[in-house]
């Protein structure tokens, strides 16, 4: 907010069409477009995070609805169960308590006391664009307003430098190609995590491209290390046949476009939802870094060069692609539609907008509840009033019965 071209943007208050806004974990910036009071669109650079099912409407049970940083998939047993519904209340009163009391002292003071909630502010975005797409992604029922534009960062394939595709052609058995992300570097890891890759890695008949961020390794034969690789350029070679990965959201996606077999190894954040989802749709097998040993690596590596699993990935990858429009033109339609109806309320879901007892039909069952209760409550009634009826009239029948029998005993 120290920015001076944006307190001049909130002073002079210019007119947009449409406003795109990325709202991965802050909703500072959609306050902002929500002020210039021009319709907003939100951007998802990963899955749907906890906080945001909500607000758009979603109605979260952790039976069937995934979260993106944990390492389960569609189907979860008891205790991930319990363990999601646990940790999605608890990082939705975080994410409050961390992210948008803080931004709302800052935004207080910016743009006046009248502003809304920003839970609000998120839930009236015209839509939701998301860097996810339902062949992989999918089977979670979502509102209209919610766009899938994974893959909108993909582009034509490159030539790829040619001393790695010399290395590449020349590979008798194929290459796999290993990339752990940028996050965490793989000169940190330690000592005896890195001697199990480079022990698997020497033990393959395959090649190895390996991206590595650090010097002085004593490489096996097979394994070539740079510290930058075209990643997707390299993917969509033909002699390419497995991908050991982190399971960024970008590697990940690369990964389904090539159609390239994943060995996953998540760190952190989103990967383990991403890693969950790869190998729900058949195309990744999971190794957990507390669980990186070259025996268990190599299994890995193995059952995914099976050609099973290289015609499921390929499958996968027919999916993600065959789409009415590409993700960028499917972006751009959506943006203009925006811009054409000053907003899109047709599509904007209207359970943000109901109290919770209502997106819940408390109130409905309440009255459910004591309609059944009256009812039950007549039935007994008249079932008690029946069995008092039937128990006085029990006496009389006796001794109408006793009176019988004593006149006959007397006339005998």
């Amino acid at each position: 907010m120290n920015n001076h071209q944006v307190l001049h943007m909130i002073k002079t208050r210019p007119r947009f069409d449409v406003i795109l806004v990325e709202s991965y974990n802050s909703d500072c910036a959609l306050a902002l477009a929500a002020n210039l009071s021009a319709p907003y669109i939100a951007f998802n650079p990963q899955p749907l995070q906890a906080w945001q099912y909500n607000r758009l409407g979603i109605n979260y049970n952790s039976a069937y609805v995934t979260q993106s940083g944990l390492p389960y998939g569609k189907e979860p047993w008891y205790f991930e169960r319990l363990k999601s519904y646990v940790l999605y209340h608890i990082t939705n009163w975080v994410y409050y308590v961390g992210s948008q009391v803080t931004d709302h002292v800052y935004l207080y003071k910016y743009l006046g006391d009248d502003l809304p909630s920003l839970e609000s502010i998120a839930s009236n975005a015209s839509l939701v664009f998301v860097n996810t797409h339902q062949s992989v992604y999918g089977g979670v029922a979502r509102p209209d307003n919610v766009i899938d534009i994974g893959g909108i960062h993909m582009r034509p394939p490159k030539i790829i430098p040619t001393e790695i595709e010399r290395f590449i052609n020349e590979a008798e058995h194929g290459v796999i190609y290993v990339n752990l992300g940028s996050t965490v570097k793989d000169s940190t890891l330690p000592g005896d995590k890195l001697n199990e890759l480079l022990s698997t890695f020497g033990k393959l008949p395959l090649r190895v491209l390996w991206k590595w961020d650090g010097d002085n390794l004593q490489l096996p034969r097979n394994v070539m290390t740079m510290r930058w690789f075209p990643q997707y350029d390299i993917l969509k070679h033909d002699n390419i046949k497995a991908f050991v990965s982190h399971a960024g959201i970008l590697s990940t996606i690369e990964a389904i476009d090539a159609g390239i077999p994943v060995v996953a190894i998540p760190l952190f954040g989103d990967q383990y939802g991403n890693a969950a989802a790869l190998q729900d749709a058949g195309m990744a097998t999971i190794v957990h870094y507390q669980d990186l040993k070259k025996e268990y690596l190599l299994d890995a590596i193995n059952e995914v060069l099976d050609p099973v699993w290289q015609r499921r990935a390929k499958l996968v990858s027919r999916l993600w692609h065959d789409r009415p429009m590409s993700p960028m033109e499917s972006a751009v339609y959506w943006t203009e539609y925006v811009a054409r109806y000053q907003g899109a309320p047709n599509l904007q879901p209207g359970a943000p907008k109901a109290p919770f007892y209502q997106q819940l039909q408390l109130d409905v069952l309440a009255f459910i509840g004591l309609v059944l209760y009256i009812l039950s409550y007549v039935v007994c009634k008249i079932l008690s009033v029946v069995c008092c009826c039937c128990c006085q009239n029990q006496p009389q029948t006796e001794f109408v019965e006793e009176t019988r029998s004593s006149k006959r005993v007397k006339f005998e």
